[in-house]
């Protein structure tokens, strides 16, 4: 470790205002962690600070408090006057040291034996460290689930999964290893022994610890007692290590994946399953709109889908889950296409194509999140904006010409026959021989109020009125120029 490593800063920011702590290794961290500070990592650099909603004394408390102990362990810290202290508090090994001694006692070992017994520390089926382990999250899940937030159950849905699938995983694989060790009663190569010898400081230093002796286990029927509180006392039940590997995988089928990761996506999603039909796949009406050109849209044209589940936001966006064909164990997730939007609105954006992941919803709403979900929003708002184009144009206003002559109001003869209802309850004469209708000027109030009443009653139809003068005539005595005739050569510029 650097010996700038050994220097911290401590001290109220003057821009936030927050008390922070800079540098450090990661003992002097852990320090500060068990003082009340918060790590935040940044993209440049890692730094402490104080929780949130710390009245001044509450801060100035912890912060002194923590200037002492890392004083105490030999950190050099420089801090505000108000947090400075000669006090020098003194230096317990934490819970953690316990189990990091069974690391040196392995590094030491001779015999298989030795690791055995080890690792029996960790998989005791009553009292080991991974049955602990298990008691903590149980007790935080329990913490959680009635803490009244809206995120706090899915946090607690979370440390029940972990507790469940990740750590009864790691206690079954240990367990067995242990088991296996125990049989065999194999000496450790000597020269392998010499070579993992290789240790750091933290590692040397641990060997020369004197540690506490372990707590009694409590008697069987306080162990039973304490099981049966809270919800979630399900999860640390034992372990017998005398019965078969139970099988490991966690129970990610279809519909429980997909239940758990819409509570794991941002926002409110609701989860769909859409179960195997007997063998009548009724399933491409979901398949048509899935929203890709990739990986997600190969598999679906090779291997029909059996069954399926739809994530839903309340905004309408929609995730398409299915599992992965073959023997690979996982999932593939695309989006379905906006619903009710043109075509043509499709044209010329590029799909949000599909993601793979691991049967692990914690780890795929990750993915969701910072992959698939910012192409989608892309590649919609595309949709949506071109959606909105055609639907100015299809819907642009059909308007109604009339042209001054002489007076008169001029209008082409409309092809629809409501049109010229209007026109003629309004006064305008059909003129057969021009195919055209006329409102006369000889009235021009009543003209006006004619033309108003014409374009109020237009207006109700979706039509709008434009009134024209004629094109300007040549004046008498001149004859227009003709138009040159037309070439497939390029006409000269014009000056």
């Amino acid at each position: 470790m650097a010996l700038a490593d050994r220097f911290l800063t401590l001290g109220r920011d003057v821009h936030s205002g927050e008390v922070l702590a800079r540098g450090g290794d990661p003992e002097a961290h852990s320090i500060l962690q068990r003082n009340g500070f918060v790590p935040v990592a940044r993209l440049h650099e890692t730094y402490h600070r104080l929780p949130v909603g710390l009245d001044e004394a509450e801060e100035k408390r912890l912060a002194a408090r923590a200037v002492a102990r890392l004083r105490a362990v030999k950190y050099g810290v420089d801090t505000d006057d108000v947090f400075d202290t000669e006090m020098r508090e003194p230096h317990y090994l934490p819970l953690g040291s316990s189990v990091a001694y069974l690391a040196e006692q392995i590094r030491d070992a001779t015999t298989s034996d030795e690791v055995a017994d080890a690792l029996t520390e960790l998989t005791a089926s009553h009292d080991g460290v991974l049955i602990a382990l298990g008691e903590v999250l149980a007790a935080t899940a329990a913490f959680y689930q009635d803490l009244g937030q809206p995120p706090d159950p899915h946090t607690a849905k979370r440390l029940q999964y972990l507790a469940e699938h990740r750590l009864a995983v790691l206690w079954s694989d240990l367990a067995h290893m242990r088991n296996g060790l125990a049989d065999r009663h194999q000496d450790h190569p000597p020269a392998q022994r010499v070579h993992r010898r290789g240790r750091t400081g933290r590692a040397r230093s641990l060997r020369r610890l004197r540690l506490p002796a372990t707590p009694a286990a409590p008697d069987h029927h306080s162990r039973r007692r304490s099981c049966r509180t809270g919800t979630h006392a399900a999860l640390i039940a034992p372990f017998p290590p005398e019965e078969p590997m139970h099988d490991p995988t966690p129970d990610t089928s279809l519909g429980s994946f997909a239940a758990v990761l819409a509570g794991e996506l941002p926002g409110a999603w609701t989860s769909a399953y859409h179960r195997d039909r007997g063998g009548l796949n009724t399933h491409h009406v979901l398949t048509d709109a899935v929203w890709d050109m990739n990986e997600v849209a190969e598999a679906l044209a090779k291997h029909p889908v059996d069954h399926c589940a739809v994530l839903q936001r309340h905004d309408g966006t929609r995730l398409f889950v299915t599992e992965q064909p073959g023997p690979a164990e996982g999932y593939l997730i695309a989006a379905l296409a906006p619903d009710d939007v043109p075509a043509e609105a499709f044209r010329g954006v590029r799909e949000p194509d599909g993601i793979a992941v691991d049967a692990d919803p914690f780890s795929a709403a990750e993915n969701i999140t910072f992959d698939l979900l910012p192409r989608y929003y892309v590649a919609a708002h595309q949709v949506f904006k071109n959606a909105e184009h055609l639907t100015r144009e299809s819907s642009a206003e059909e308007r109604l010409v009339m042209t001054w002559s002489d007076g008169a109001l001029v209008v082409d003869k409309p092809d629809r026959a409501d049109i010229t209802r209007v026109l003629t309850d309004h006064g305008f004469v059909l003129d057969t021989a021009r195919a055209v209708l006329v409102l006369p000027g000889d009235d021009t109030a009543r003209q006006a109020a004619s033309v108003r009443a014409t374009g109020e009653r237009l207006s109700a139809l979706g039509i709008g009125t434009v009134l024209r003068h004629p094109p300007t005539r040549p004046a008498l005595d001149t004859t227009p120029v003709a138009p040159p005739a037309t070439s497939s050569a390029p006409s000269a510029l014009r000056r």
